[in-house]
């Protein structure tokens, strides 16, 4: 069987397999409620594998390869960064905003609580325009990986391999919501860790064993591919290390991670999800950094295309079948990221910003044909960006880490937070990632990841310490 037809088929079953996912699910969606959080139904498993799909798009497989490929040792401060955001999460946000969510539906109406509460619109106003813009650019940054994907192993167009990508996970979105999205999200984060163990196991073989690998690394002799800090020397080497780690301040403020934590059932395991959700980190991160590192050793990509560097290990090292199960699980890390934030997207239209309460009774039919909308958005938008993946995920990923995340810890964990000062954290966290990504300070990743997350945690914290003083002196205010 030649390499395409090989790979032809295993991609055509997994998609038709994803779509009869959704044709189930589609089934046990009733309303906009069961549409946007499954019934609040997940069990330990599936809610640990779908949060952690959801929150490790093609960037995990395709990016952080990719990065290692071309940094080289410095790519090792993706670890603390990426498998401690795993850790902060499953420790410090699931288990809290899983009892304590209460009613609400989405992480917006958790923040800004719920409608009437004293700075209700302007808190889901804000939250929810930097969350659109955010995820937007999410969401074209996996559709452009989807296009690289289609083309390395087709040889076609990047415009069909990204349509043909957007076109299947906006289908089974539409028809089962967030069922589908959890169950085909479980589906997806078995077969990306799967790949993670394959590839670099393969290609550790391809160099003799793991003391083949090290010497082989050790051996590359690349402008800083054996620095820590790559090429950055004094303050601006640790300004790269820190905004590397910085990475992990960001899980929190995913809603389309931590999502999946408010749709837990209340009697889940948490041990369990916990458990599973780390080891699958620290399996995915170590494999993809150790492969791109295996990679830059046997095989010279041209400059640039250091994301292709899975491609390329997986094309001389793995059958044509195998081969093509590998294309399938970057497509699994893209849908399993798109479809969770389309349906935020769609959430934060017609439940956050109100659309669905205009018109109650075409609840759900607003909801599918707002993802309709932002995912046809979102592709044109994929055709028109740069293309870098890395790049732009980690830009949505810092703006809604800064502007969600430190005010999502501080309600968690110290109580409300005063409106006007809420708005300032989610105000200052978003726009100064925002800016800090365009006009670095030391260099990238430190502004946008470190600076405007601590900026914003502090406005936070200020605004919780008014909101505890107000309280306290409200009785006798009363009583007088």
């Amino acid at each position: 069987m030649e390499r395409s037809t090989a790979i032809l088929c295993a991609l055509v079953a997994y998609l038709v397999g994803l779509l009869l996912l959704g044709v189930m699910a589609q089934r046990r969606t009733r309303d906009a409620g069961d549409f946007f959080l499954g019934g609040r139904t997940l069990g330990p498993w599936v809610a640990a594998l779908a949060a952690n799909a959801s929150s490790s798009s093609a960037w995990s497989l395709v990016g952080a390869s990719g990065f290692a490929y071309k940094f080289g040792l410095a790519s090792l401060w993706l670890i603390p960064g990426c498998i401690g955001g795993f850790v902060l999460n499953w420790f410090f946000v699931a288990p809290r905003l899983r009892d304590r969510t209460g009613s609400a539906i989405t992480l917006t109406e958790f923040l800004a609580g719920p409608r009437g509460a004293p700075g209700h619109l302007p808190l889901a106003i804000t939250a929810s325009v930097l969350t659109l813009l955010s995820l937007a650019t999410y969401v074209a940054a996996q559709m452009q990986a989807a296009g690289s994907a289609f083309t390395h192993a087709f040889a076609t167009q990047q415009t069909l391999g990204v349509l043909l990508g957007a076109a299947v996970t906006i289908a089974y979105t539409l028809l089962g919501g967030y069922l589908a999205a959890s169950i085909t999200d479980t589906l997806q984060g078995l077969l990306m860790v799967g790949v993670a163990v394959l590839v670099p196991a393969a290609a550790v073989a391809h160099l003799g064993g793991f003391g083949g690998f090290v010497d082989a690394v050790a051996a590359v002799d690349a402008p800083g591919f054996q620095d820590l800090a790559s090429t950055h020397e004094g303050g601006a080497a640790l300004a790269f290390a820190l905004g590397l780690c910085g990475i992990a301040l960001g899980y929190p403020g995913q809603p389309h991670a931590v999502n999946k934590f408010m749709g837990m059932a209340p009697g889940a395991s948490m041990t369990v999800a916990r458990s599973v959700g780390i080891a699958w980190a620290v399996i995915l991160y170590l494999g993809m950094i150790g492969l791109g590192l295996a990679a830059r050793t046997s095989w010279a990509l041209p400059a640039g295309a250091h994301e292709d560097a899975l491609y390329e290990a997986s094309r001389h090292l793995l059958p044509p079948l195998v081969d093509g199960i590998v294309l399938a699980s970057v497509l699994a890390a893209i849908m399993s990221t798109v479809d969770s934030q389309l349906l935020v997207c769609a959430s934060s239209m017609t439940h956050d910003l109100g659309l669905a309460y205009r018109h109650p009774d075409r609840a759900l039919l607003l909801a599918r044909c707002t993802v309709l909308g932002i995912g046809v958005a979102a592709t044109v938008a994929a055709l028109l960006l740069p293309k870098n993946v890395f790049d732009n995920v980690l830009f949505a990923w810092a703006a809604l880490g800064s502007s969600l995340g430190p005010l999502l810890l501080v309600r968690l964990w110290r109580g409300p937070v005063e409106p006007n000062w809420a708005l300032a954290s989610m105000l200052v966290g978003g726009l100064g990632a925002i800016a800090g990504f365009y006009w670095p300070v030391l260099g990238p990743g430190f502004a946008d990841r470190v600076l405007s997350w601590v900026a914003a945690l502090a406005l936070a914290l200020l605004g919780n310490r008014r909101a505890a003083a107000a309280k306290a002196t409200w009785p006798a205010e009363h009583s007088a």
